[in-house]
């Protein structure tokens, strides 16, 4: 049975080139389609964040996550970036290069462009689990089973990598002329993508190391998005695949009506305390309520970390106000609705941050997010928070608070850096934390526990566990890493959060 082993698995039908433009459009839409998703965001990051909770199958809320969805996640993305790791290995290996520099521009260009999108991936990745494989990772015929990497160590790895990025782009003569959904082959602009992820990383890892913030300053100055137009999305056109929107695809063609918004998240847009919270823009209704949720009246969110019969019960003796998704088709249930990686609004919040909370650009960052999502601010909303900012005697901590918030508000469909954000900052503290009243339902109050098992100490979910399958296919890596951290548990954080021995 080994004779003519290698012919006899060679299907002599299939391709053994692929054209780059069409690598990278696959890979931008496969990222931008399964990573917000009902199963990747919702399940995962939209209720880690609280932005979303689910009125059916409440164990997820209650950090008891699919087994399957994390090792999807986790595999998935490994095998979506493999299209950008091909870009690379055809404009690198001596035989194909000068072919492919001539057919679709140059070699350093198309290898930086794959590589920023790489970047943005391997950050989300490290963000969710800590340790990941890195350094080996897109080398399976040397590595089949890769080591890990310290969060550490992929951060540097990508600071660094982003720099040379934005330095090939800014000095090729052209981008792709096909295949690019964000910037249609402008190469300025993939530069400035990179500068701008390089900006994500080492804000986020100034928490822990301060010399990061001169490396955010860095990047800030060689040049990071600087309007709307810049901003990183995959545009989607129309139902029917693969051209729809995947949170269309999840609710309106997989018939999943199980999210709807926290009770937390609509009463901090609505300007209310609750419970403990106290709301920093209370008596301030967000204009962004009515984008996110069509109503104009005042609806109330299902209080998150119930468990599944209460929540059922408050679904039902609520129906007259509770937020539904499915009956309204708010504006990111549409089939054309964009999936953004990076955009303005954010780069604007990270700047205000780096410049000691600064106050024009916080309000630059609150316009650009309401240009973004089509709200009108006609109750002048922008002035008040920013009159509340700039009020005599507020602390630094306080803007903190304003400028994080409004950035968590800012990032719902991007629910991976809301909760990202919140493990680094602490912000927004409208969320829920295990053992605190989640809601008062007929005078008596709903504790937030876990499911036993999936406990995350005294606040949320830290990070994600490592796949199930790790442990089968890449055992002795994985626990090495396990060890290198700390445990495999929800509680344990991340590097950047201060977490580990690394």
């Amino acid at each position: 049975c080994e004779k003519d082993f290698d012919q006899i698995n060679t299907n002599p039908n299939q391709s053994t080139e692929a054209a780059t433009p069409a690598l990278l459009s696959q890979a931008i839409r496969d990222l931008a389609y399964g990573n917000h998703d009902v199963w990747y965001l919702c399940r995962q990051s939209g209720v880690t964040s609280q932005h979303v909770a689910q009125r059916n199958y409440t164990s997820e809320d209650r950090y008891s996550f699919r087994s399957g969805t994390t090792d999807g996640f986790f595999r998935n993305n490994y095998i979506w970036i493999n299209n950008l790791q091909k870009i690379i290995e055809l404009n690198t290996d001596p035989a194909t290069k000068d072919k492919y520099a001539a057919l679709y521009g140059e070699n350093k260009m198309q290898i930086a462009t794959a590589k920023v999108l790489q970047a943005w991936v391997f950050q989300m990745l490290t963000d969710y689990f800590g340790s990941i494989p890195y350094t080996q990772a897109m080398n399976i015929n040397e590595y089949p089973q890769p080591a890990y990497d310290s969060q550490k160590t992929v951060y540097d790895g990508l600071i660094a990598s982003m720099k040379q990025a934005a330095d090939d782009l800014a000095s090729s003569s052209g981008g792709f002329s096909e295949g690019d959904l964000f910037y249609n082959g402008d190469v300025e602009k993939w530069a400035k993508l990179a500068n701008t992820i390089r900006l994500r990383l080492a804000l986020r890892a100034s928490k822990v190391e301060a010399k990061y913030l001169d490396e955010a300053k860095d990047a800030i100055a060689d040049g990071v998005l600087d309007s709307s137009d810049d901003n990183a999305q995959c545009a989607f056109s129309t139902s029917g695949s693969p051209n729809e929107a995947p949170l269309y695809n999840g609710f309106y063609v997989s018939g999943r009506n199980d999210f709807t918004f926290t009770a937390q998240f609509m009463e901090l847009i609505k300007g209310n305390n609750y419970n403990l919270f106290v709301n920093p823009f209370k008596g301030l209704r967000d204009p962004r309520y009515v984008v996110y949720t069509t109503y104009t009246t005042n609806r109330n969110g299902v209080p998150y970390g119930m468990d599944d019969a209460t929540t059922q019960s408050w679904w039902s003796k609520n129906s007259a106000t509770r937020v539904s998704f499915y009956a309204r088709n708010p504006v990111f249930l549409n089939a054309n609705f964009p999936t953004t990686f990076m955009d303005y609004a954010t780069v604007c919040f990270m700047k205000s941050e780096v410049n000691g909370w600064d106050a024009n650009l916080l309000a630059e960052g609150m316009q650009a997010s309401f240009d973004q999502w089509g709200a009108v601010d006609d109750s002048h909303y922008i002035d008040s928070v920013m009159t509340r900012f700039n009020a005599p005697g507020i602390t630094a901590e306080m803007k903190k608070e304003i400028v994080i918030t409004q950035k968590y508000i800012h990032l719902w469909t991007q629910s991976h850096e809301a909760w990202a954000e919140y493990r680094r900052t602490g912000y927004p503290k409208s969320l829920v934390k295990p053992g605190q009243v989640t809601a008062n339902i007929s005078g008596k109050d709903v504790i937030f526990v876990p499911v036993p098992g999936n406990e995350s100490g005294s606040d949320i979910v830290a990070r994600f566990k490592y796949p199930t399958s790790e442990y089968t296919l890449n055992k002795a890596n994985v626990e090495q890493a396990v060890a290198a951290m700390g445990e495999d548990t929800h509680k344990q954080k991340v590097w950047w959060a201060g977490g580990g021995k690394q």
